[in-house]
C-alpha cells in the first residue's frame, strides 16, 4: 500500500486550504450588451490616457483602479454570464470596466460591484436573501439605484453617530451609500454625450442639416447657427414654427449649469493655454456653456479668460471624437474614434508639459512592482525556511539572500517611482508607511544575516517585507481613495517636515523589527528550539540589541526633528499632541529598556518581552493616535484600520502571555539534549 510523502501530504492541505477559500463569482442578470473584447493595445494605449480628477493629472487606468477598489474592494471584475453562447466566466481588468462604464453604461450598470458583506443590509434595504453566508453577496447599481433614497435616509442617520458607536449595519450602510455616490457620478458623467434628441421642424433642420437626430457634440459644431435661430425665435421659442427648440434650449442650460467641480468628477478636456498657465482643466458643463454663448468669438463680451479658452474649436473637435466612439455601432468604429480622442488630449497635454508623469505613472501602477516584490519576498521566506531546515546547505542560504535583495530592491524601485511621480518624499500619506517600514526594517535584518548568518534573521526579513507590503494593499482598499493625491500645501513646503517623517519611521521600522525578532525569540524558547544559552538564542538576543539601537537613534532623532517643524510651522516646539506623545513614549520605552539591559535588571527573557511591550507603543504611536479623533493629527477614523490596530495589540499580547508564563513556569529550562543545534555558517561562505 502507498503511503503518502510528506510532499503530497502538504500538496493536499494547500489543495483543501485553496478550495475552502475559493468563493463562486456572482452571475451577471441579463445577456451582454459588448459582444467583443476590447483590443489589448487599444485599452494598453487608452489606460495612459490623461486626465484630471481630485486635483491632479493622473492617466485613465490609475482613476479606474482607485475608483474600482473604493466601490469594489478589488482591481478588477469578475462575474458570471449566462448569454446565448452559454456559461462564461468574465474578468475586467479596471480600464477595461471604465471604458464599459463610459460606453455601455446599461450592461455596466448591471455588474456585480458593490460588495455586502452583512446580510443585515439587504433587510435594511428590502432586499430578500437566504440569511448569511460564507461568501459575499453583490448588488449591480441597477439594483441600488431604485432604493437609493432609502440607503440615503439610512446612511444620514449613521452619519449622525460617531463611527466608534456604530452598529456594523450602519457602518456597512454608510460605507455603501458613499460607494454609490462615488460610482454614480462617474456613471452619469458622460450621460450628456450618450445619447442624441429628435430633430423637429425646419429652422432647426435649417441649423443640423437633414437629419432625423442630433447629438449634443453636431449642436457645439453648429453653434453659431443655432445661436442666431434662438435670437431669431426670441421669447417665441415655444411657438410650434421652431419645432423642439425649447427641449433642445432645456437640454442645452441643464447640460451647462451641471456643477462639476474638481472633486466631483474627472475632466477630460485639457486646457488649451500656454503651457505657464497651470489651470484646471475644462469640465464638459464649462465647455458647452462657453461654445453655446459664442465666448471665443470677436466682439463677445465675456471677460473670464478661461471661459474664453474653453470655446476653442479644437476642444469641441475632441468632444465629438469623443461622442462619436461612446455611440459607434461597432467595436472597430468605437476604437477608431476613442483613439482618435486620445490622441487629441496627449497632443495638448504634452504641449503643457503634463504628459510626462503621466506616462510614467501609467507604468507604475502597470508593472505593480511591490506586488512583485511581495511575491518575491514569499518565495525568499520558503528558501530562508529551506535554509534553517537543511543548515549545511549553502545555495540554500545564497538563494534566500538573493531573493530577499531582489525583492527588496523591487520595493526601493516602487517607493522611488512614487517619489518621482508625486514630486515629494517617500513617505506622504499613511499608505506609504506601510512600504517604507517593509522596505528599511527588512533591510535591517539582511544586514544582520549577512553579519551572523544565523538564518533566522533570513526568514524574518521577507517575512516582514511581505507582511508590509499586504498591510499596505489592504489599508488601499480600506481607505478607498487615491494614494498619490495632492498633500495640504504646509505638508508640501516644509523641509523639516520632509526629513523628520522619514526618520521617525526609521525609527519605527526598528521598533517593529525588534518586536519581531523578539517574538521569534519566544518562538524559540517556547517551542524548545534552542535553549535560553544556545547560540541561536543568544544570536537573537544579539540582533534585538543592535536593531534596538537602531531604532532609539533614529525614533529621538526623529522625534526631536518633529518638534523643530512643528514650531517652524505652529509656532511651538512641543504641545502634548497624542502623536507628540506616542513618539515619545517610543523612545522612552526603548531607553529604559537599554538603561535596564546595562544595570543588569533585565536579561535575555526581558529584553525580548520588553521589545514585543515596545511594538505595541510603535503600533499606537504609528497608527492609534491617528485614530483618537484629537490633535493636529488626526487623519480620520476608520473602522477597518482600527481593527487592524486591536488585531496587533491581540497578536503581539498573545506573544507576551506566552512568553511571560514560558519564563515563570521554566525559568530554568533543562539542557536540550536531542539534535537541533543550528551551526553558523562558515565566515567565508
Amino acid at each position: 500500500m502507498h503511503t503518502p510523502t510528506l510532499l503530497s501530504r502538504c500538496w493536499l492541505l494547500l489543495l483543501l486550504f485553496a478550495a475552502a477559500c475559493s468563493r463562486p463569482a456572482p452571475k451577471y442578470d441579463g445577456e451582454l450588451e459588448r459582444t467583443e473584447p476590447w483590443p489589448a493595445e487599444f485599452v494598453t494605449a487608452f489606460g495612459a490616457l490623461p486626465l484630471m480628477h481630485e486635483g491632479r493629472t493622473m492617466p485613465f487606468s490609475t482613476l479606474a483602479a482607485s475608483t474600482l477598489y473604493a466601490v469594489h474592494g478589488r482591481r478588477d471584475v469578475q462575474f458570471v454570464s449566462a448569454g446565448k453562447d452559454g456559461v462564461q466566466t468574465v474578468k475586467l481588468s479596471p480600464t477595461e470596466w471604465l471604458l464599459d462604464v463610459w460606453c455601455f453604461p446599461k450592461q455596466s450598470g448591471r455588474y456585480p460591484l458593490f460588495r455586502i458583506e452583512n446580510v443585515g443590509v439587504l433587510s435594511a434595504l428590502g432586499f430578500e436573501h437566504g440569511g448569511q453566508k460564507q461568501g459575499f453577496e453583490y448588488l449591480s447599481y441597477a439594483e441600488l439605484l431604485p432604493v437609493g433614497e432609502k440607503l440615503e435616509e439610512l446612511a444620514e442617520a449613521a452619519s449622525g453617530k460617531h463611527q466608534s458607536v456604530r452598529s456594523p449595519v450602519e457602518s456597512h450602510v454608510a460605507n455603501l451609500f458613499h460607494q454609490l455616490l462615488v460610482y454614480h457620478r462617474l456613471h452619469r458623467q458622460h450621460e450628456a454625450l450618450q445619447g442624441s434628441f429628435p430633430v423637429e421642424g425646419e429652422p432647426m433642420r435649417a441649423v443640423v442639416g437633414s437629419v432625423d437626430r442630433v447629438s449634443l457634440a453636431v449642436l457645439l459644431q453648429k453653434s453659431q447657427e443655432f445661436r442666431t435661430l434662438v435670437r431669431e425665435a426670441g421669447e417665441q421659442f415655444e411657438d410650434p414654427k421652431y419645432g423642439n427648440l425649447s427641449q433642445v434650449l432645456q437640454f442645452v442650460s441643464t447640460v451647462a449649469q451641471t456643477p462639476s467641480g474638481p472633486q466631483r468628477v474627472p475632466m477630460v478636456l485639457p486646457p488649451l493655454l500656454p503651457p505657464a498657465e497651470k489651470d484646471a482643466w475644462h469640465p464638459l458643463s464649462q465647455v458647452v456653456d462657453a461654445v453655446i454663448r459664442g465666448a471665443g468669438e470677436p466682439g463677445t463680451k465675456v471677460e473670464d479668460a478661461k471661459l474664453r479658452a474653453a470655446a476653442d474649436p479644437k476642444l469641441v473637435a475632441m468632444i465629438a471624437d469623443l461622442q462619436a466612439g461612446l455611440l459607434a455601432p461597432t467595436m472597430a468604429e468605437r476604437v477608431r474614434h476613442l483613439d482618435s480622442f486620445r490622441a487629441a488630449v496627449v497632443a495638448a497635454a504634452t504641449a503643457r508639459g503634463e504628459l510626462g508623469k503621466v506616462a510614467l505613472e501609467s507604468y507604475y501602477y502597470g508593472a505593480n512592482w511591490h506586488f512583485h516584490a511581495m511575491m518575491t519576498f514569499v518565495l525568499a521566506f520558503v528558501l530562508a525556511v529551506g535554509a534553517c531546515v537543511l543548515p549545511r546547505n549553502r545555495i540554500l542560504w545564497w538563494a534566500g539572500m538573493v531573493t530577499s535583495g531582489g525583492a527588496l530592491a523591487m520595493l526601493v524601485a516602487d517607493v522611488w517611482l512614487r517619489c518621482v511621480i508625486t514630486s515629494h518624499p517617500p513617505i506622504g500619506r499613511l499608505y506609504d508607511t506601510f512600504l517604507f517600514i517593509g522596505g528599511t526594517g527588512a533591510l535591517a535584518l539582511l544586514i544582520a544575516e549577512a553579519i551572523l548568518r544565523r538564518r533566522f534573521a533570513l526568514v524574518l526579513a521577507p517575512l516582514l517585507g511581505a507582511l508590509m507590503i499586504l498591510l499596505a494593499r489592504l489599508f488601499e482598499v480600506a481607505d478607498g481613495a487615491d494614494t498619490m493625491r495632492p498633500l495640504q500645501a504646509v505638508l508640501l513646503s516644509n523641509f523639516w517636515l520632509a526629513v523628520h517623517v522619514p526618520t521617525m519611521n526609521l525609527g519605527y521600522a526598528g521598533g517593529v523589527a525588534a518586536a519581531l525578532v523578539g517574538c521569534a525569540w519566544v518562538v524559540v524558547r517556547a517551542a524548545r528550539i534552542d535553549h535560553p544559552d544556545g547560540e541561536l538564542a543568544k544570536s537573537l538576543y544579539r540582533v534585538n540589541y543592535g536593531v534596538t539601537c537602531f531604532g532609539l537613534a533614529t525614533a529621538v532623532v526623529g522625534t526631536i526633528l518633529g518638534g523643530v517643524w512643528a514650531n517652524d510651522s505652529w509656532g511651538r516646539f512641543w504641545g502634548w499632541d497624542p502623536k507628540e506623545n506616542g513618539a515619545m513614549l517610543v523612545c522612552l520605552s526603548q531607553i529604559a529598556l537599554l538603561h535596564a539591559r546595562m544595570c543588569g535588571m533585565v536579561r535575555d527573557a526581558g529584553f525580548a518581552l520588553w521589545s514585543v511591550a515596545t511594538g505595541i507603543i510603535v503600533v499606537f504611536s504609528w497608527f492609534h493616535t491617528n485614530l483618537l479623533g484629537v490633535g493636529l493629527h488626526a487623519y480620520g477614523f476608520s473602522s477597518a484600520l482600527l481593527t487592524g490596530v486591536w488585531i496587533s495589540y491581540t497578536f503581539l499580547g498573545l506573544f507576551l502571555v506566552v512568553g511571560g508564563l514560558d519564563v515563570l513556569l521554566r525559568p530554568k529550562p533543562a539542557p536540550i539534549t536531542r539534535p537541533g543545534h543550528v551551526p553558523a555558517l562558515p565566515t567565508e561562505a
